[in-house]
This record gives C-alpha cells, structure tokens and sequence, in this order.
C-alpha cells in the first residue's frame, strides 16, 4: 500500500477551538491530549482553559487539524508525506496520532497555507468556525 492511495479524496476538518500547547509539571484531565516523558508534561488544550493551568512555558493560537481518514496499522510513510507537503510551503506542526486518526497542531496564521497545501496531495479539507 501506499499513501498516496488513502488520500485521494479524504477529508480533513479544523477545529473551531483555539489551543495552547503547555509544558507544565501537572496533568489536565480536560486537555485534547497529555504527553508525559521522562523529562516534561505536555498538554494540548483549548486556550479558554488557560485561566486553569499552571503553565512553565505555553504557546497559544494553534488549530488541530484532523485528518477523517482511518489509516490501516501497517501503512509506511503516511505522516511523512502528510508533514512534507506542509513543510514544501514552511508551515510548521505538531503531529499527535491517536489509534485511528492522525491530529496536526497548525498555527493559525498558516490555515490558508496548509489547505492549499493538503490540496496539493489530495486532501478537501472542510472548515470548522
């Protein structure tokens, strides 16, 4: 399989939140996602629920961009073809894959830029305000 062939025409929708992703020293039950390593928290959550957190470090006005395509456990290459089209057009992101749908924190500023560079591989992508 290539990816090629799960993109044709798959969708993609962003969030009509705004989010903060925070290095913190403690958990948040109601963030989109928690990563917790050996060395720091990470949480990604709505940046209205900042008033919440105790934050060590932050960065606001990212979207989650969600791919609507479930893709198979053994498929090769995907992620990279998927960041490789954002970074041909300098669009920095996050990438948070979940069991069976791939997240991309994308800066707001660069929502324009990334639907017409998810086009460019096959991906409608569908607006969410």
């Amino acid at each position: 399989m290539i990816p090629e062939d799960h993109l044709k025409d798959a969708t993609a929708y962003f969030w009509k939140e705004s989010f903060a992703i925070v290095k913190t020293k403690h958990h948040y039950p109601d963030a989109f996602a928690v990563i917790t390593d050996k060395d720091e928290i990470t949480i990604i959550i709505d940046q209205n629920k900042l008033q919440n957190i105790i934050p060590n470090e932050h960065e606001k006005n990212w979207k989650i961009l969600t791919l609507d395509i479930i893709f198979p456990m053994d498929l090769v290459g995907i992620l990279s073809k998927i960041s490789g089209c954002f970074a041909e057009k300098g669009i920095p992101v996050m990438a948070v894959s979940a069991y069976s749908r791939d997240h991309f924190l994308i800066r707001e500023k660069d929502i324009n830029d990334a639907v017409t560079a998810l086009k460019s591989i096959g991906i409608k992508t569908i607006q969410i305000n």
